[in-house]
This record gives C-alpha cells, sequence and structure tokens, in this order.
C-alpha cells in the first residue's frame, strides 16, 4: 500500500533525483550539490520541528512518487508565539499513475498541527489547488513593484527572458545604452538623503532591530541570533538571483531601516525586505534604489507588502501581478490579521528565494 510519511534522511537521494527529473534537467540522478542542499534546507535548518515536516508519498514497492518540502518559521501575533509551516517545493512523479499525488500531499500538510502555512511561489496550479483546500491568496503581496533605472536594458532583458534566449543579440546592448543614457534626466534617482549612513545588517542587527523597524505589525517574524546567521548564509549562497546586500540604515547612529536584496548589474535587482521605524521608510527606500543605480541595475523589484504601498504609491512605480502569496489558517484571529495588512511577514519569510530550481549546484 502506498502511504504518506515524514521525510527522512535516507529519502534525501531518491527525492533529489526525483526534483532534477522533473523540474531541471530531466536527467535520472541529481547533482551531488542539489542534494546536499536538500539535506541542509529541509532537515538540518535551526527551525526544524518535527511536528510539521517535508513529506514524501510511498508507493507500494518502496520508490518514492511524491514529496512537498517543509521549512517551518517562528513568529509572533502580537505576543503570542505560533508557529508557521513555509510550504516548499512540490513534486509528484509524472510516470506514476495517480495524479492526485500532489494534492493528497498538499492537503496532509495543510492539515498539520501549524497555526498558520504560507507560500509565496505559486503557480496558478498550486494556488487552484490551495484555496481547494481552504487556503487564500493574499492578492496585494501577490503583486510587485518595479522602479525603472535604465528602461530599454530592462525592456530587452525581459524580452530575451520571454523568449528563452539568455542574453540579448549582439549589436543590440550598445543600442539600448543609447536609448538609456538620453533616458536618464527622468530616470536617474534623486538620490539618498545624505545625513543616512548604510553599514552592514548581521544577523545580531537583523534580530535587535526587528520589533522596532516591524512595530504596527500584529504579525511578525521571531529570529534568534543561530537562526538569523543561517537565513544570511543561505541568502548568500543563492548566487543565481545576483549579489545579495544587506544594509543596515542609521542616522546620527540611530538605526533607522534596512534592506535586504539581490543586486543584479546590468539586470534586474530583487527586493527580498525593507522596512523603517516610523517615518523613515521612504528615506530607506531611497537608499535601496540609489544603491541599485550605482550599481548599474537596470531596474529594482520587490513585493507590494502592506509597509511600502503608499511609497509605491506616492512614486508611482509600475504594478503588476506576479507569484501568488498563499496563506492557510484555522485561526480567525490570523486571517483577520492578514487580511487587515498588519501582517510583517516578507520574502524573507517565505521560499521564493530559495535556489533549489535556479542553482546549477554543478
Amino acid at each position: 500500500m502506498s502511504e504518506i510519511r515524514a521525510l527522512e534522511d535516507r529519502d534525501i537521494e531518491p527525492v533529489a533525483a526525483l526534483y532534477e527529473r522533473v523540474v531541471r534537467s530531466g536527467a535520472n540522478n541529481a547533482p551531488p550539490g542539489l542534494v546536499d542542499y536538500f539535506r541542509r534546507t529541509l532537515l538540518d535548518h535551526p527551525w526544524s520541528d518535527p511536528d510539521i515536516p517535508s513529506l514524501v508519498y510511498e508507493g507500494g514497492d518502496g520508490r518514492i512518487l511524491g514529496f512537498i518540502g517543509s521549512h517551518p518559521r517562528r513568529a509572533r501575533l502580537d505576543q503570542q508565539q505560533i508557529r508557521i509551516g513555509c510550504s516548499g517545493q512540490l513534486v509528484s512523479d509524472p510516470l506514476h499513475g495517480n495524479p492526485a499525488v500532489g494534492a493528497l500531499l498538499m492537503r496532509r500538510y495543510l492539515g498539520g498541527p501549524q497555526d498558520l502555512t504560507i507560500t509565496d511561489g505559486a503557480t496558478q496550479l498550486v494556488s487552484d489547488m490551495w484555496t481547494r483546500l481552504g487556503g487564500f491568496v493574499v492578492h496585494p503581496s501577490s503583486f510587485v513593484w518595479t522602479r525603472l533605472l535604465r528602461p530599454a536594458r530592462a525592456g530587452g532583458e525581459r524580452l530575451a527572458t520571454r523568449s528563452g534566449r539568455p542574453e540579448l543579440p549582439r549589436g543590440a546592448a550598445p543600442v539600448l545604452g543609447l536609448v538609456d543614457a538620453a533616458a536618464t534626466r527622468w530616470t536617474r534617482p534623486s538620490g539618498a538623503d545624505p545625513d543616512l549612513e548604510s553599514v552592514e545588517l548581521t544577523a545580531a542587527a537583523l534580530v535587535e532591530h526587528e520589533p522596532e523597524v516591524s512595530r504596527g505589525a500584529r504579525l511578525r517574524r521571531e529570529l534568534d541570533v543561530p537562526a538569523a546567521e543561517w537565513l544570511l548564509r543561505e541568502l548568500a549562497a543563492v548566487t543565481t538571483r545576483g549579489r545579495l546586500v544587506r544594509r543596515l540604515i542609521r542616522r546620527a547612529g540611530r538605526p533607522v531601516g534596512w534592506y535586504v536584496a539581490y543586486l543584479r548589474s546590468g539586470g534586474t535587482s530583487q527586493v527580498l525586505d525593507v522596512r523603517a521605524v516610523a517615518g523613515e521608510i521612504d528615506a530607506v527606500f531611497d537608499v535601496l534604489v540609489d544603491e541599485c543605480w550605482r550599481s548599474d541595475a537596470t531596474a529594482v523589484e520587490g513585493r507590494v507588502d502592506p509597509w511600502l504601498f503608499e511609497t509605491v504609491a506616492r512614486r508611482r512605480l509600475l504594478v503588476r501581478p506576479r507569484e501568488r502569496v498563499l496563506y492557510h489558517t484555522r485561526e480567525p484571529e490570523i486571517e483577520r490579521t492578514v487580511a487587515s495588512g498588519t501582517s510583517g511577514l516578507s520574502r524573507l519569510d517565505g521560499e521564493w528565494w530559495m535556489g533549489h530550481h535556479t542553482e546549477p549546484f554543478g
């Protein structure tokens, strides 16, 4: 008989092989780096919770026919500690006769003991399954804002991506560069506040200043220093999205905010988290955009999180739908908190940034 059970260490290699074959290259064997990555992020991370494990669907012959990754998180709703299950990779063997494996794994995972389940890289198919199982789409956070810096090159980059080409045709870059040079008077940022200074955001600073910069958010992450160190180390290991930058912004020596982003010279930089104390979010946002400009990024993009809505609106940034942000909870107060826009969770708390489908792992 087939069964759904918790992922064990002995399952890591067949799980990685299944993922490699179905999602990545189509090869039957996973590269050692992917096996190590799954072991590190699914079993050996500091938030590991045996009550909220990754799950495998094991066939009657012992083969792994599907799995769903679990990335537990810790958070607080007001003063109450809650557990979050972040749903990650969901894969089933297309050669297996049961097309419902994915739905069965998701139903089991959503039925776990966690107070809240989230995912932030969902496709339309996953979103449809999720909502049928009682979850809901967080619509504002399923949109991204874009600040164009070098619009001609940014448009060329998007066109190349949509056409499946790794880069623009030879000769296109100089022409687009000339167009962007002419557009500089409209696209160049006005510059950061000279009274602000930027230093590296350490794990200790992330933990220490989280309550202050997330003030007003009823639902917010809870980190200790070892967990924050693990998070920053894993973020930096995902090099295909760009170079990780993490900045603590200070005014007269006092921390007023931070940002964490993947900086991509010649491409679109992606923001994972940007926040600030009351009255400083615009200033911190401007420091972020200024660094992206000076690094030759073509655009900078991030999620429309609740605390950024007014900043996005004031700057009239481009807004469009992207990957769906999904929540599931049986707790009415948590659902009301998310619906009211007082959740402080960002891309740092989900699995959008993870490198299982982008890194070469050669």
